[in-house]
């Protein structure tokens, strides 16, 4: 075990480092000056000199071979560099942005894990019944209705008809829970419906794979009730692939909390980089990224390990 984990934590690292490599030489393929837009472009035009004194100031002249080699240094002693619009540092400001994106993202992939493990077994249960096919036409609708779509009808609903919600801001835990709470509603609906939707799905076909083998014939045969069966032996040798889904449900919500934070105004790390990418922020767009990548690549790394956890059976040399 000991060993697997070494050699998947140097495959992270050697996939991070890979990442990050095409982050910084792709972000140059961005049309745009920073230094153009710093001093206020076509409004202010600026003039050769004054473009040129503020590239070497930034360090925009230098080879791009010495900016990757001076990025990649300071990358790994968790400089993250200063916004070139604001001189801020990055790392502080993508720490407060990254927090509130995980605001939302924590209790939007438990509520869909929640809801996909319950209602994907209710629906294994209900096979051939009439509720079958009920439930299995929530994942389809989940599946079929995107982030963009759901987000304007949840804030015409709760917001502008029923006037329940707030349509749109933040707020933070210093001003109430109440307030934050009902801030959070709408970006958390808006943003679980596919992940609960894969998540039902799988779990359906993972525990009817299950259902159909001898061991759950024998357990039935023993007298055990239906709920227990599922609940402490079809659920344990089901979750493995749910584990699996889940784990890359974390990559899906990141990208569909791009659209969410924008129509929610909600401030987190993906408004924080859609106002990078306007504004040719090119220290701020690299750490966002990253940021994103080194999230995905660790639940992904959690799910593989805790496979062995949760079904001795599996064995790494």
């Amino acid at each position: 075990m000991t060993s697997y984990l070494a050699r998947r934590i140097g495959i992270a690292a050697l996939l991070l480092w890979l990442v990050a490599t095409v982050i910084f030489f792709s972000i140059y393929l961005l049309p745009g000056d920073p230094a153009f837009i710093i001093l206020g472009g076509l409004e202010a035009h600026p003039t050769d000199e004054a473009l040129q004194a503020v590239r070497s100031q930034l360090g925009l002249d230098r080879p791009l071979v010495v900016q990757y080699a001076s990025w990649l240094s300071h990358l790994t002693r968790g400089d993250l560099g200063r916004s070139l619009i604001t001189g801020r540092p990055v790392r502080r400001d993508l720490s407060i942005r990254f927090l509130r994106t995980a605001d939302l993202m924590v209790p939007s992939i438990s509520i869909a894990a929640i809801l996909g493990v319950t209602g994907g077994l209710l629906a294994a249960r209900a096979r051939g019944t009439i509720l079958d096919p009920l439930l299995s036409a929530l994942p389809l609708l989940g599946f079929s209705v995107p982030v963009f779509v759901v987000a304007p009808i949840l804030v015409y609903l709760f917001s502008i008809s029923l006037h329940l919600l707030p349509s749109s801001g933040y707020a933070d835990w210093s001003d109430g829970a109440a307030q934050f709470a009902s801030h959070l509603v709408l970006p958390v609906a808006a943003l679980v419906a596919a992940p609960t939707a894969t998540t039902m799905r799988m779990t359906r076909s993972s525990a009817l794979e299950q259902l159909s083998l001898d061991y759950v014939r024998t357990a039935r045969g023993k007298g055990l009730s239906s709920a227990r069966v599922m609940r402490r032996h079809v659920l344990r040798n089901a979750v493995l692939p749910v584990l699996t889904v889940l784990g890359l449900q974390i990559g899906g919500m990141f990208a569909g909390s791009v659209i969410t934070e924008s129509v929610f105004n909600w401030p987190g790390m993906n408004l924080f980089l859609l106002q990078a990418i306007s504004q040719r922020d090119y220290p701020v767009i690299q750490s966002v990224v990253l940021l994103a990548s080194v999230v995905f690549v660790a639940v992904n790394l959690l799910v593989d390990v805790s496979y062995a956890v949760l079904d001795p059976r599996i064995k790494y040399s």
